[in-house]
């Protein structure tokens, strides 16, 4: 009874000495509760503390080369520092959202705080990411990332694959939205005959511009939403005839008859925004998420529409779009600052922010008590329907073997728009992925 007296006061001491430190310093009650649900269980360690207030802290947060998220997230965290002023938050910029640069940082053990990855890159990190299970953010995701049963990472958006074009440049060349595989064939056609726009903008320069036509475009032919789990279980999945053999048919017939304009792998892809934002091209394909980019830049969206790129080859056939999360959020488990990283991880998933967030960059929200205002989108959905194609992006023994045959769908697209025969491409690829499977 005695010890029993002794444990309750010892507990109420440490409870009182965190509300003391919370007063006096401006610490959140959820980071205090943090501190007990931590560090406690009775714990005496400085750590139950949280970090010092008195002792500056510094989270860099990386973001890729997304002009949006860029401006948001650097004008946001100002608002994060009023309420933490002993906490710094700096945006750091990936230069490339394929994982490269980040490898780099991960040999040397110098990813940053927390930083934002592709779905298929998790894999790759997670020895080095911090579970996330118990968070308010996890807990609300509708796509929390699970690996080795572990929730490494959280989604930001959610967004849907179109092919925006100029509704006057359409009534004017005298071209309707296709919807079938040839239809858009010959749309691209009519327009190039008429002689006055590019029918569709590629900054080609960049192989990752072809992620439309070459990353989604074979799932959505196959109509398999695991499509990456099927070719793990293939020896020669890229041969004629497959999924990524009708995809890559499509590019081939693009460079040949010059459907992206005469210099295609000669601009990258702010040269292929601007040919679409000054209408010197028709179309563009891109995500959801350019949107907020386009207004940037134009203004107004009286004059921009937008279809899901229509990959079935009859009418009879459902029209689909690719629809998937993305730019997920993890933390550094090798952070110094772990518990700060945590507590503003929820901040940037707090309703107020979050829902900020959404509405700045137009995606869709992944989290179940938010709901976004997307009337550009919701306009579209109504005079272009279409189901979303939920593609699943992780699978761990894909990435395994695309790292070990070095697989590179984008950058094949970009051998083939260059000239290379399809089926050379092909072949090599199938090679490399039945030794990396052995």
């Amino acid at each position: 009874m005695r010890l029993g007296k002794v444990f309750r006061a010892a507990v109420a001491i440490t409870l009182a000495v965190i509300v003391v430190i919370t007063a006096c310093y401006g610490i959140s009650k959820l980071g205090a509760w943090r501190a007990v649900k931590l560090y406690g269980n009775g714990s005496t360690s400085s750590e139950a503390i949280l970090n010092n207030p008195n002792q500056p802290v510094k989270l860099k947060l990386g973001i890729w080369e997304s002009k949006t998220d860029i401006e948001y997230w650097t004008e946001k965290v100002k608002a994060y520092s009023l309420e933490r002023p002993y906490v710094t938050v700096e945006v750091e910029t990936i230069p490339d959202n394929s994982g490269q640069y980040l490898k780099t940082r991960l040999a040397s053990n110098d990813l940053p705080d927390l930083f934002y990855l592709k779905s298929v890159h998790l894999p790759v990190y997670k020895a080095s990411l911090l579970p996330l299970e118990g968070m308010r953010a996890t807990m609300e995701n509708r796509f929390p990332a699970v690996l080795d049963d572990h929730v490494l990472g959280l989604p930001l958006v959610s967004f849907s694959e179109y092919v925006y074009y100029h509704p006057s440049l359409f009534e004017e060349i005298g071209v309707k939205v296709p919807t079938t595989r040839d239809e858009f064939i010959t749309v691209l056609e009519r327009i190039k005959d008429h002689g006055q726009y590019i029918p569709i903008a590629i900054g080609g320069k960049e192989a990752w511009t072809f992620y439309p036509f070459i990353e989604f475009g074979p799932p959505l032919i196959a109509d398999d939403e695991y499509y990456l789990t099927f070719l793990t279980t293939q020896k020669e999945p890229f041969g004629r005839f497959s999924a990524f053999d009708q995809a890559a048919n499509m590019i081939e017939l693009i460079a040949n008859r010059s459907l992206a304009g005469p210099n295609t792998l000669e601009i990258g892809f702010d040269e292929a925004k601007n040919l679409f934002q000054t209408k010197k091209a028709a179309m563009i394909a891109l995500g959801q998420w350019y949107y907020s980019d386009y207004m940037s830049k134009v203004g107004d969206d009286s004059d921009l529409n937008a279809f899901a790129m229509p990959w079935r080859t009859s009418v009879d056939q459902p029209l689909k779009a690719v629809t998937m999360p993305d730019h997920y959020m993890v933390i550094n488990k090798y952070s110094k600052n772990k518990q700060e990283a945590v507590d503003f991880l929820e901040w940037m998933f707090s309703e107020e922010v979050y829902l900020s967030y959404i509405d700045y960059t137009q995606n869709s929200p992944t989290l179940h008590n938010v709901t976004a205002v997307l009337p550009f989108f919701n306009r579209v959905n109504q005079y272009h329907p279409f189901e979303p194609f939920i593609y699943y992006g992780l699978d761990e023994r894909f990435v395994q073997l695309k790292n070990m045959s070095q697989y590179d769908e984008k950058a094949m697209a970009q051998e083939i728009f260059a000239g290379a025969a399809i089926e050379d491409v092909e072949q090599k690829m199938n090679e490399s992925w039945r030794k990396a499977q052995e």
